[in-house]
């Protein structure tokens, strides 16, 4: 079995051989044929390998699953499958901006917006030929059909995580029913912390709490990282919390 490190460079040179584009950006592969482009998380295509323990079964799956998406010369949003992503402002940016539709949630986070096609996301770029408001309207709809439960991490603490595992965790912090659930357990006034897209953890406002969320962000595995900071929530109004 290949190493995460030696499977990611070798993943990416094998696809430059089909996507002269394909290249690393941080923990995701992605891959640009104009008008569209794709976004893949390493570590998901690095899972399916170590599922099936076939390097060129899991290459061929994936080439596959690119190409679908990419010979489309327009996207066909399918607005019952779109939903909002919390991510870094930086989140695709670099030596290249890949022109990712994006808008401001709070301090240093943006909101995105994807289309779930099943083993990636398929990033909202800002040329696609896309209804823009019926597509916020609607990923915000999808997310709030979704569920998913605060629970305590220690009966002795006022900190609180989400119970099931997924991709939208941290979005979830700006659903109109989490933001509920949170002011039921820990009023309007709150620390909170995202330190990747499966992580979302709430804390009562109280200042010893900072540290313990500092400490509790630096043991998340989840390679798709947000930000390491610690936010608060006062009466609606999200920023970075002062240590």
């Amino acid at each position: 079995m290949l190493t995460f490190a030696d499977f990611s460079s070798k993943i990416i040179l094998d696809f430059n051989k089909t996507f002269p584009k394909a290249r690393l950006q941080g923990k995701y592969v992605v891959v640009e044929s104009e008008p569209s482009s794709v976004s893949i998380p390493v570590i998901n295509i690095y899972r399916e390998y170590q599922e099936i323990k076939d390097y060129g079964k899991t290459l061929v799956s994936y080439i596959r699953i690119i190409n679908d998406i990419l010979s489309q010369y327009k996207f066909k949003i399918d607005y019952n499958n779109v939903y909002p992503l919390l991510k870094s402002r930086d989140f695709g940016k670099g030596e290249k901006d890949l022109g990712f539709y994006r808008e401001q949630a709070f301090a240093d986070i943006d909101i995105f917006y994807a289309s779930d096609v099943g083993e990636v996301f398929r990033f909202i770029l800002n040329s696609d030929d896309v209804d823009f408001d019926k597509m916020k309207k609607a990923a915000w709809e999808n997310l709030n059909k979704l569920s998913n439960i605060l629970v305590q991490l220690d009966d002795a603490l006022n900190l609180f995580c989400l119970r099931y595992t997924t991709d939208y965790n941290a979005s979830f912090l700006l659903s109109d029913s989490m933001q509920k659930q949170i002011i039921k357990k820990v009023g309007q006034d709150y620390f909170f912390a995202i330190p990747s897209s499966t992580t979302l953890i709430i804390a009562k406002f109280r200042p010893e709490y900072i540290s313990i969320l500092k400490s509790l962000m630096t043991i998340d595995s989840d390679p798709n990282k947000i930000s390491n900071k610690v936010y608060r929530c006062k009466n609606g109004i999200f920023d970075i919390a002062s240590d």
